[in-house]
């Protein structure tokens, strides 16, 4: 059965995507899991595992050509890799049949077995025709995500690129399409249970006419696709016979991640599961991040004589910056509620969202020392421009001007003047952002979500306003994409839309600052004129700003927060 391999959506965001090599080409058997290509986007390299098994037919797209996503990029002959099984397990009771079955014979034996009534037990077919559903890399800084809800129970039959399950990552729900048609077999991860990514979740029968055998399958081929898993890496060494035996897993059993990418690069080198353990990473968890295996190849080949790994761990000081998570395992729901059984409490188990934002903020309390300061801002400025051009700017943009906008406007303009405020650290080095992405706390039914308004600096006021409110709606109605989360430099967050007038808010690693924003309050105040002091009613707010002591000063941190103030106060018509 031929069956047509899609180009895969590797994000939320992504539309497309290059192919930079082919691992396999027309008339090679591939097995399922074994890579099949490899696909280079806008955000990373990623090596894209065969879905079934079965013998290459056709390559549709060619290497370097770019190609839209769930476009056709080769075809699989399904069914020719069940004849080559049925030729591997034939010579095993008699070698003598092995020259008998020649390469022209693989096309008739599946025909013999389907008219005999004794076929079904046999279930030839089935190995060639239950797909395994893989939890997808919906980015490069994901390694695990939370079934939220299957949309399809065993039994169901399944559209290819119609909806099949939600899932739950750091910070977004995205639906997942089914990557091919056919009948749900298996579901292999329930509702709520977390997942790495690569893991199988669920498998699904190809085509349209295995629904009548329904009842057959699950009995005869469910044991038989689970040693496929097994031999799926052993394949590979074909590519590399001399790391053979040291072909790097995805993740360690001691739950380490390895991405597409740094795997790639170490295959390339001949680098092997230990020696890679051994690299320091300086990304999310300990994660090995490209630069970090790149570093040490130079680290490598400069100093072959000496243990690389030791060198490399002494000249990378990351990982007592980028602290673990505590080793004492958390109690269980089940054991939370024993202790506190009779008493008059209620047990509430955390959400994949909540359980993401408790951990990353424990994360930056252990990783950034925290300093926080405090400015009075007048807002009478500002509210008033507000209050002047609401009614032209709802008419012209179609939602309504308020002071976000203004705020998001001068924490940007001031980061250009302070660039220091703008970065974040790697070991003891500092990355100076040219670019600014602010980060958008903002609160929704689910918990806090901090979409990113991309490259700021490069907007003026309106584009900034049109930007943050389709974000904020977007958060709201769970419609963000995975890209929409991710690279902030900045993060501005607004508790005063609760009534709150001040508050110290956690800094979003990897940032090195957070701006916050209290309620704005007509307040009494002194007004210095020319012709003395007086006392004046004026609209004003606390602006507070927490920032990592390990690389912004209090002389940096103060005035940063001080042209912030500046701004807000002098807020120029022609800005707007």
């Amino acid at each position: 059965m031929k069956t047509e391999v899609l180009m895969p959506m590797l994000g939320e965001g992504i539309t497309e995507g290059t192919i930079v090599r082919w691992w396999k080409k027309p008339g090679d058997l591939v097995k399922k899991d074994e890579t099949l290509l490899e696909i280079s986007t806008d955000k990373v390299d990623s090596e894209i595992p065969s879905p079934f098994e079965g013998t290459v037919v056709e390559i549709k797209a060619q290497e370097n050509e770019t190609v839209a996503v769930n476009t056709v990029i080769a075809v699989i002959d399904a069914a020719a890799a069940g004849g080559a099984e049925a030729r591997e397990e034939a010579p095993r009771p008699a070698a003598a049949t092995k020259p008998a079955p020649a390469s022209p014979p693989p096309a008739p034996a599946p025909a013999q077995p389907k008219p005999a009534p004794a076929s079904p037990p046999a279930a030839a077919p089935s190995p060639a025709g239950a797909m395994e559903v893989e939890m997808p890399m919906l980015g490069e800084g994901i390694t695990e995500g939370t079934i939220v809800r299957w949309w399809k129970k065993p039994g169901d039959f399944v559209k290819k690129d119609e909806t099949l399950l939600e899932i739950s990552t750091d910070k977004v729900d995205s639906e997942i399409p089914s990557p091919f048609e056919g009948t749900v077999l298996e579901i292999l991860a329930a509702e709520s249970q977390t997942v790495t990514v690569g893991s199988v979740i669920a498998k699904i029968s190809a085509g349209k006419g295995v629904s009548a055998s329904k009842t057959e399958k699950p009995s005869a081929p469910a044991p038989a696709p689970a040693p496929a898993p097994a031999p799926a890496p052993v394949s590979t060494p074909a590519l590399q016979p001399a790391a053979a035996t040291n072909e790097t897993p995805r993740r360690e059993s001691g739950g380490r991640f390895f991405s597409p990418l740094v795997r790639n690069i170490a295959r390339a080198e001949g680098i092997g599961k230990d020696e890679l353990a051994e690299i320091p990473g300086t990304g999310l968890e300990g994660r090995v991040t490209k630069q970090d295996i790149l570093s040490y190849l130079e680290t490598r080949g400069a100093a072959p004589s000496r243990p690389a790994p030791a060198p490399a761990a002494a000249s990378r000081p990351s990982p007592p910056q980028q602290p673990a998570a505590p080793a004492r395992p958390a109690p269980s729901a089940g054991e939370v509620t024993e202790k506190w059984q009779g008493e008059r409490v209620e047990v509430l188990p955390m959400d994949a969202i909540r359980k993401k934002i408790a951990d990353h903020m424990v994360l930056s309390k252990q990783t950034s020392p925290h300093v926080y300061g405090v400015a009075e801002c007048d807002f009478t400025a500002v509210l008033n421009l507000v209050s002047k051009h609401k009614n032209a700017f709802q008419g012209r943009e179609g939602f309504k001007l308020t002071v976000n906008p203004f705020i998001l406007y001068a924490v940007t303009r001031a980061a250009k003047d302070f660039p220091g405020v703008n970065a974040s650290v790697e070991g003891y080095n500092v990355i100076r952002k040219r670019f600014i992405n602010i980060g958008m706390a903002v609160a929704t039914e689910r918990g806090l979500i901090v979409p990113v308004l991309k490259n700021a600096d490069e907007l003026n006021f309106t584009g900034i306003a049109r930007t943050a409110y389709d974000l904020a709606i977007r958060a709201r109605d769970k419609k963000l994409n995975i890209e929409d989360v991710q690279g902030s430099t900045l993060t501005v967050t607004n508790y005063g839309v609760f009534g709150n007038i001040i508050g110290f808010p956690i800094i979003n690693q990897p940032n090195v600052a957070i701006m916050g924003v209290g309620a704005i309050k007509k307040r009494p105040v002194v007004i210095e004129t020319g012709q003395g002091d007086m006392i004046g009613i004026r609209a004003i707010g606390f602006l507070t700003l927490s920032y990592d002591h390990r690389i912004v000063d209090g002389e940096l941190g103060d005035k940063y927060l001080q042209r912030v103030r500046h701004y807000l106060e002098t807020f120029e018509e022609a800005w707007m």
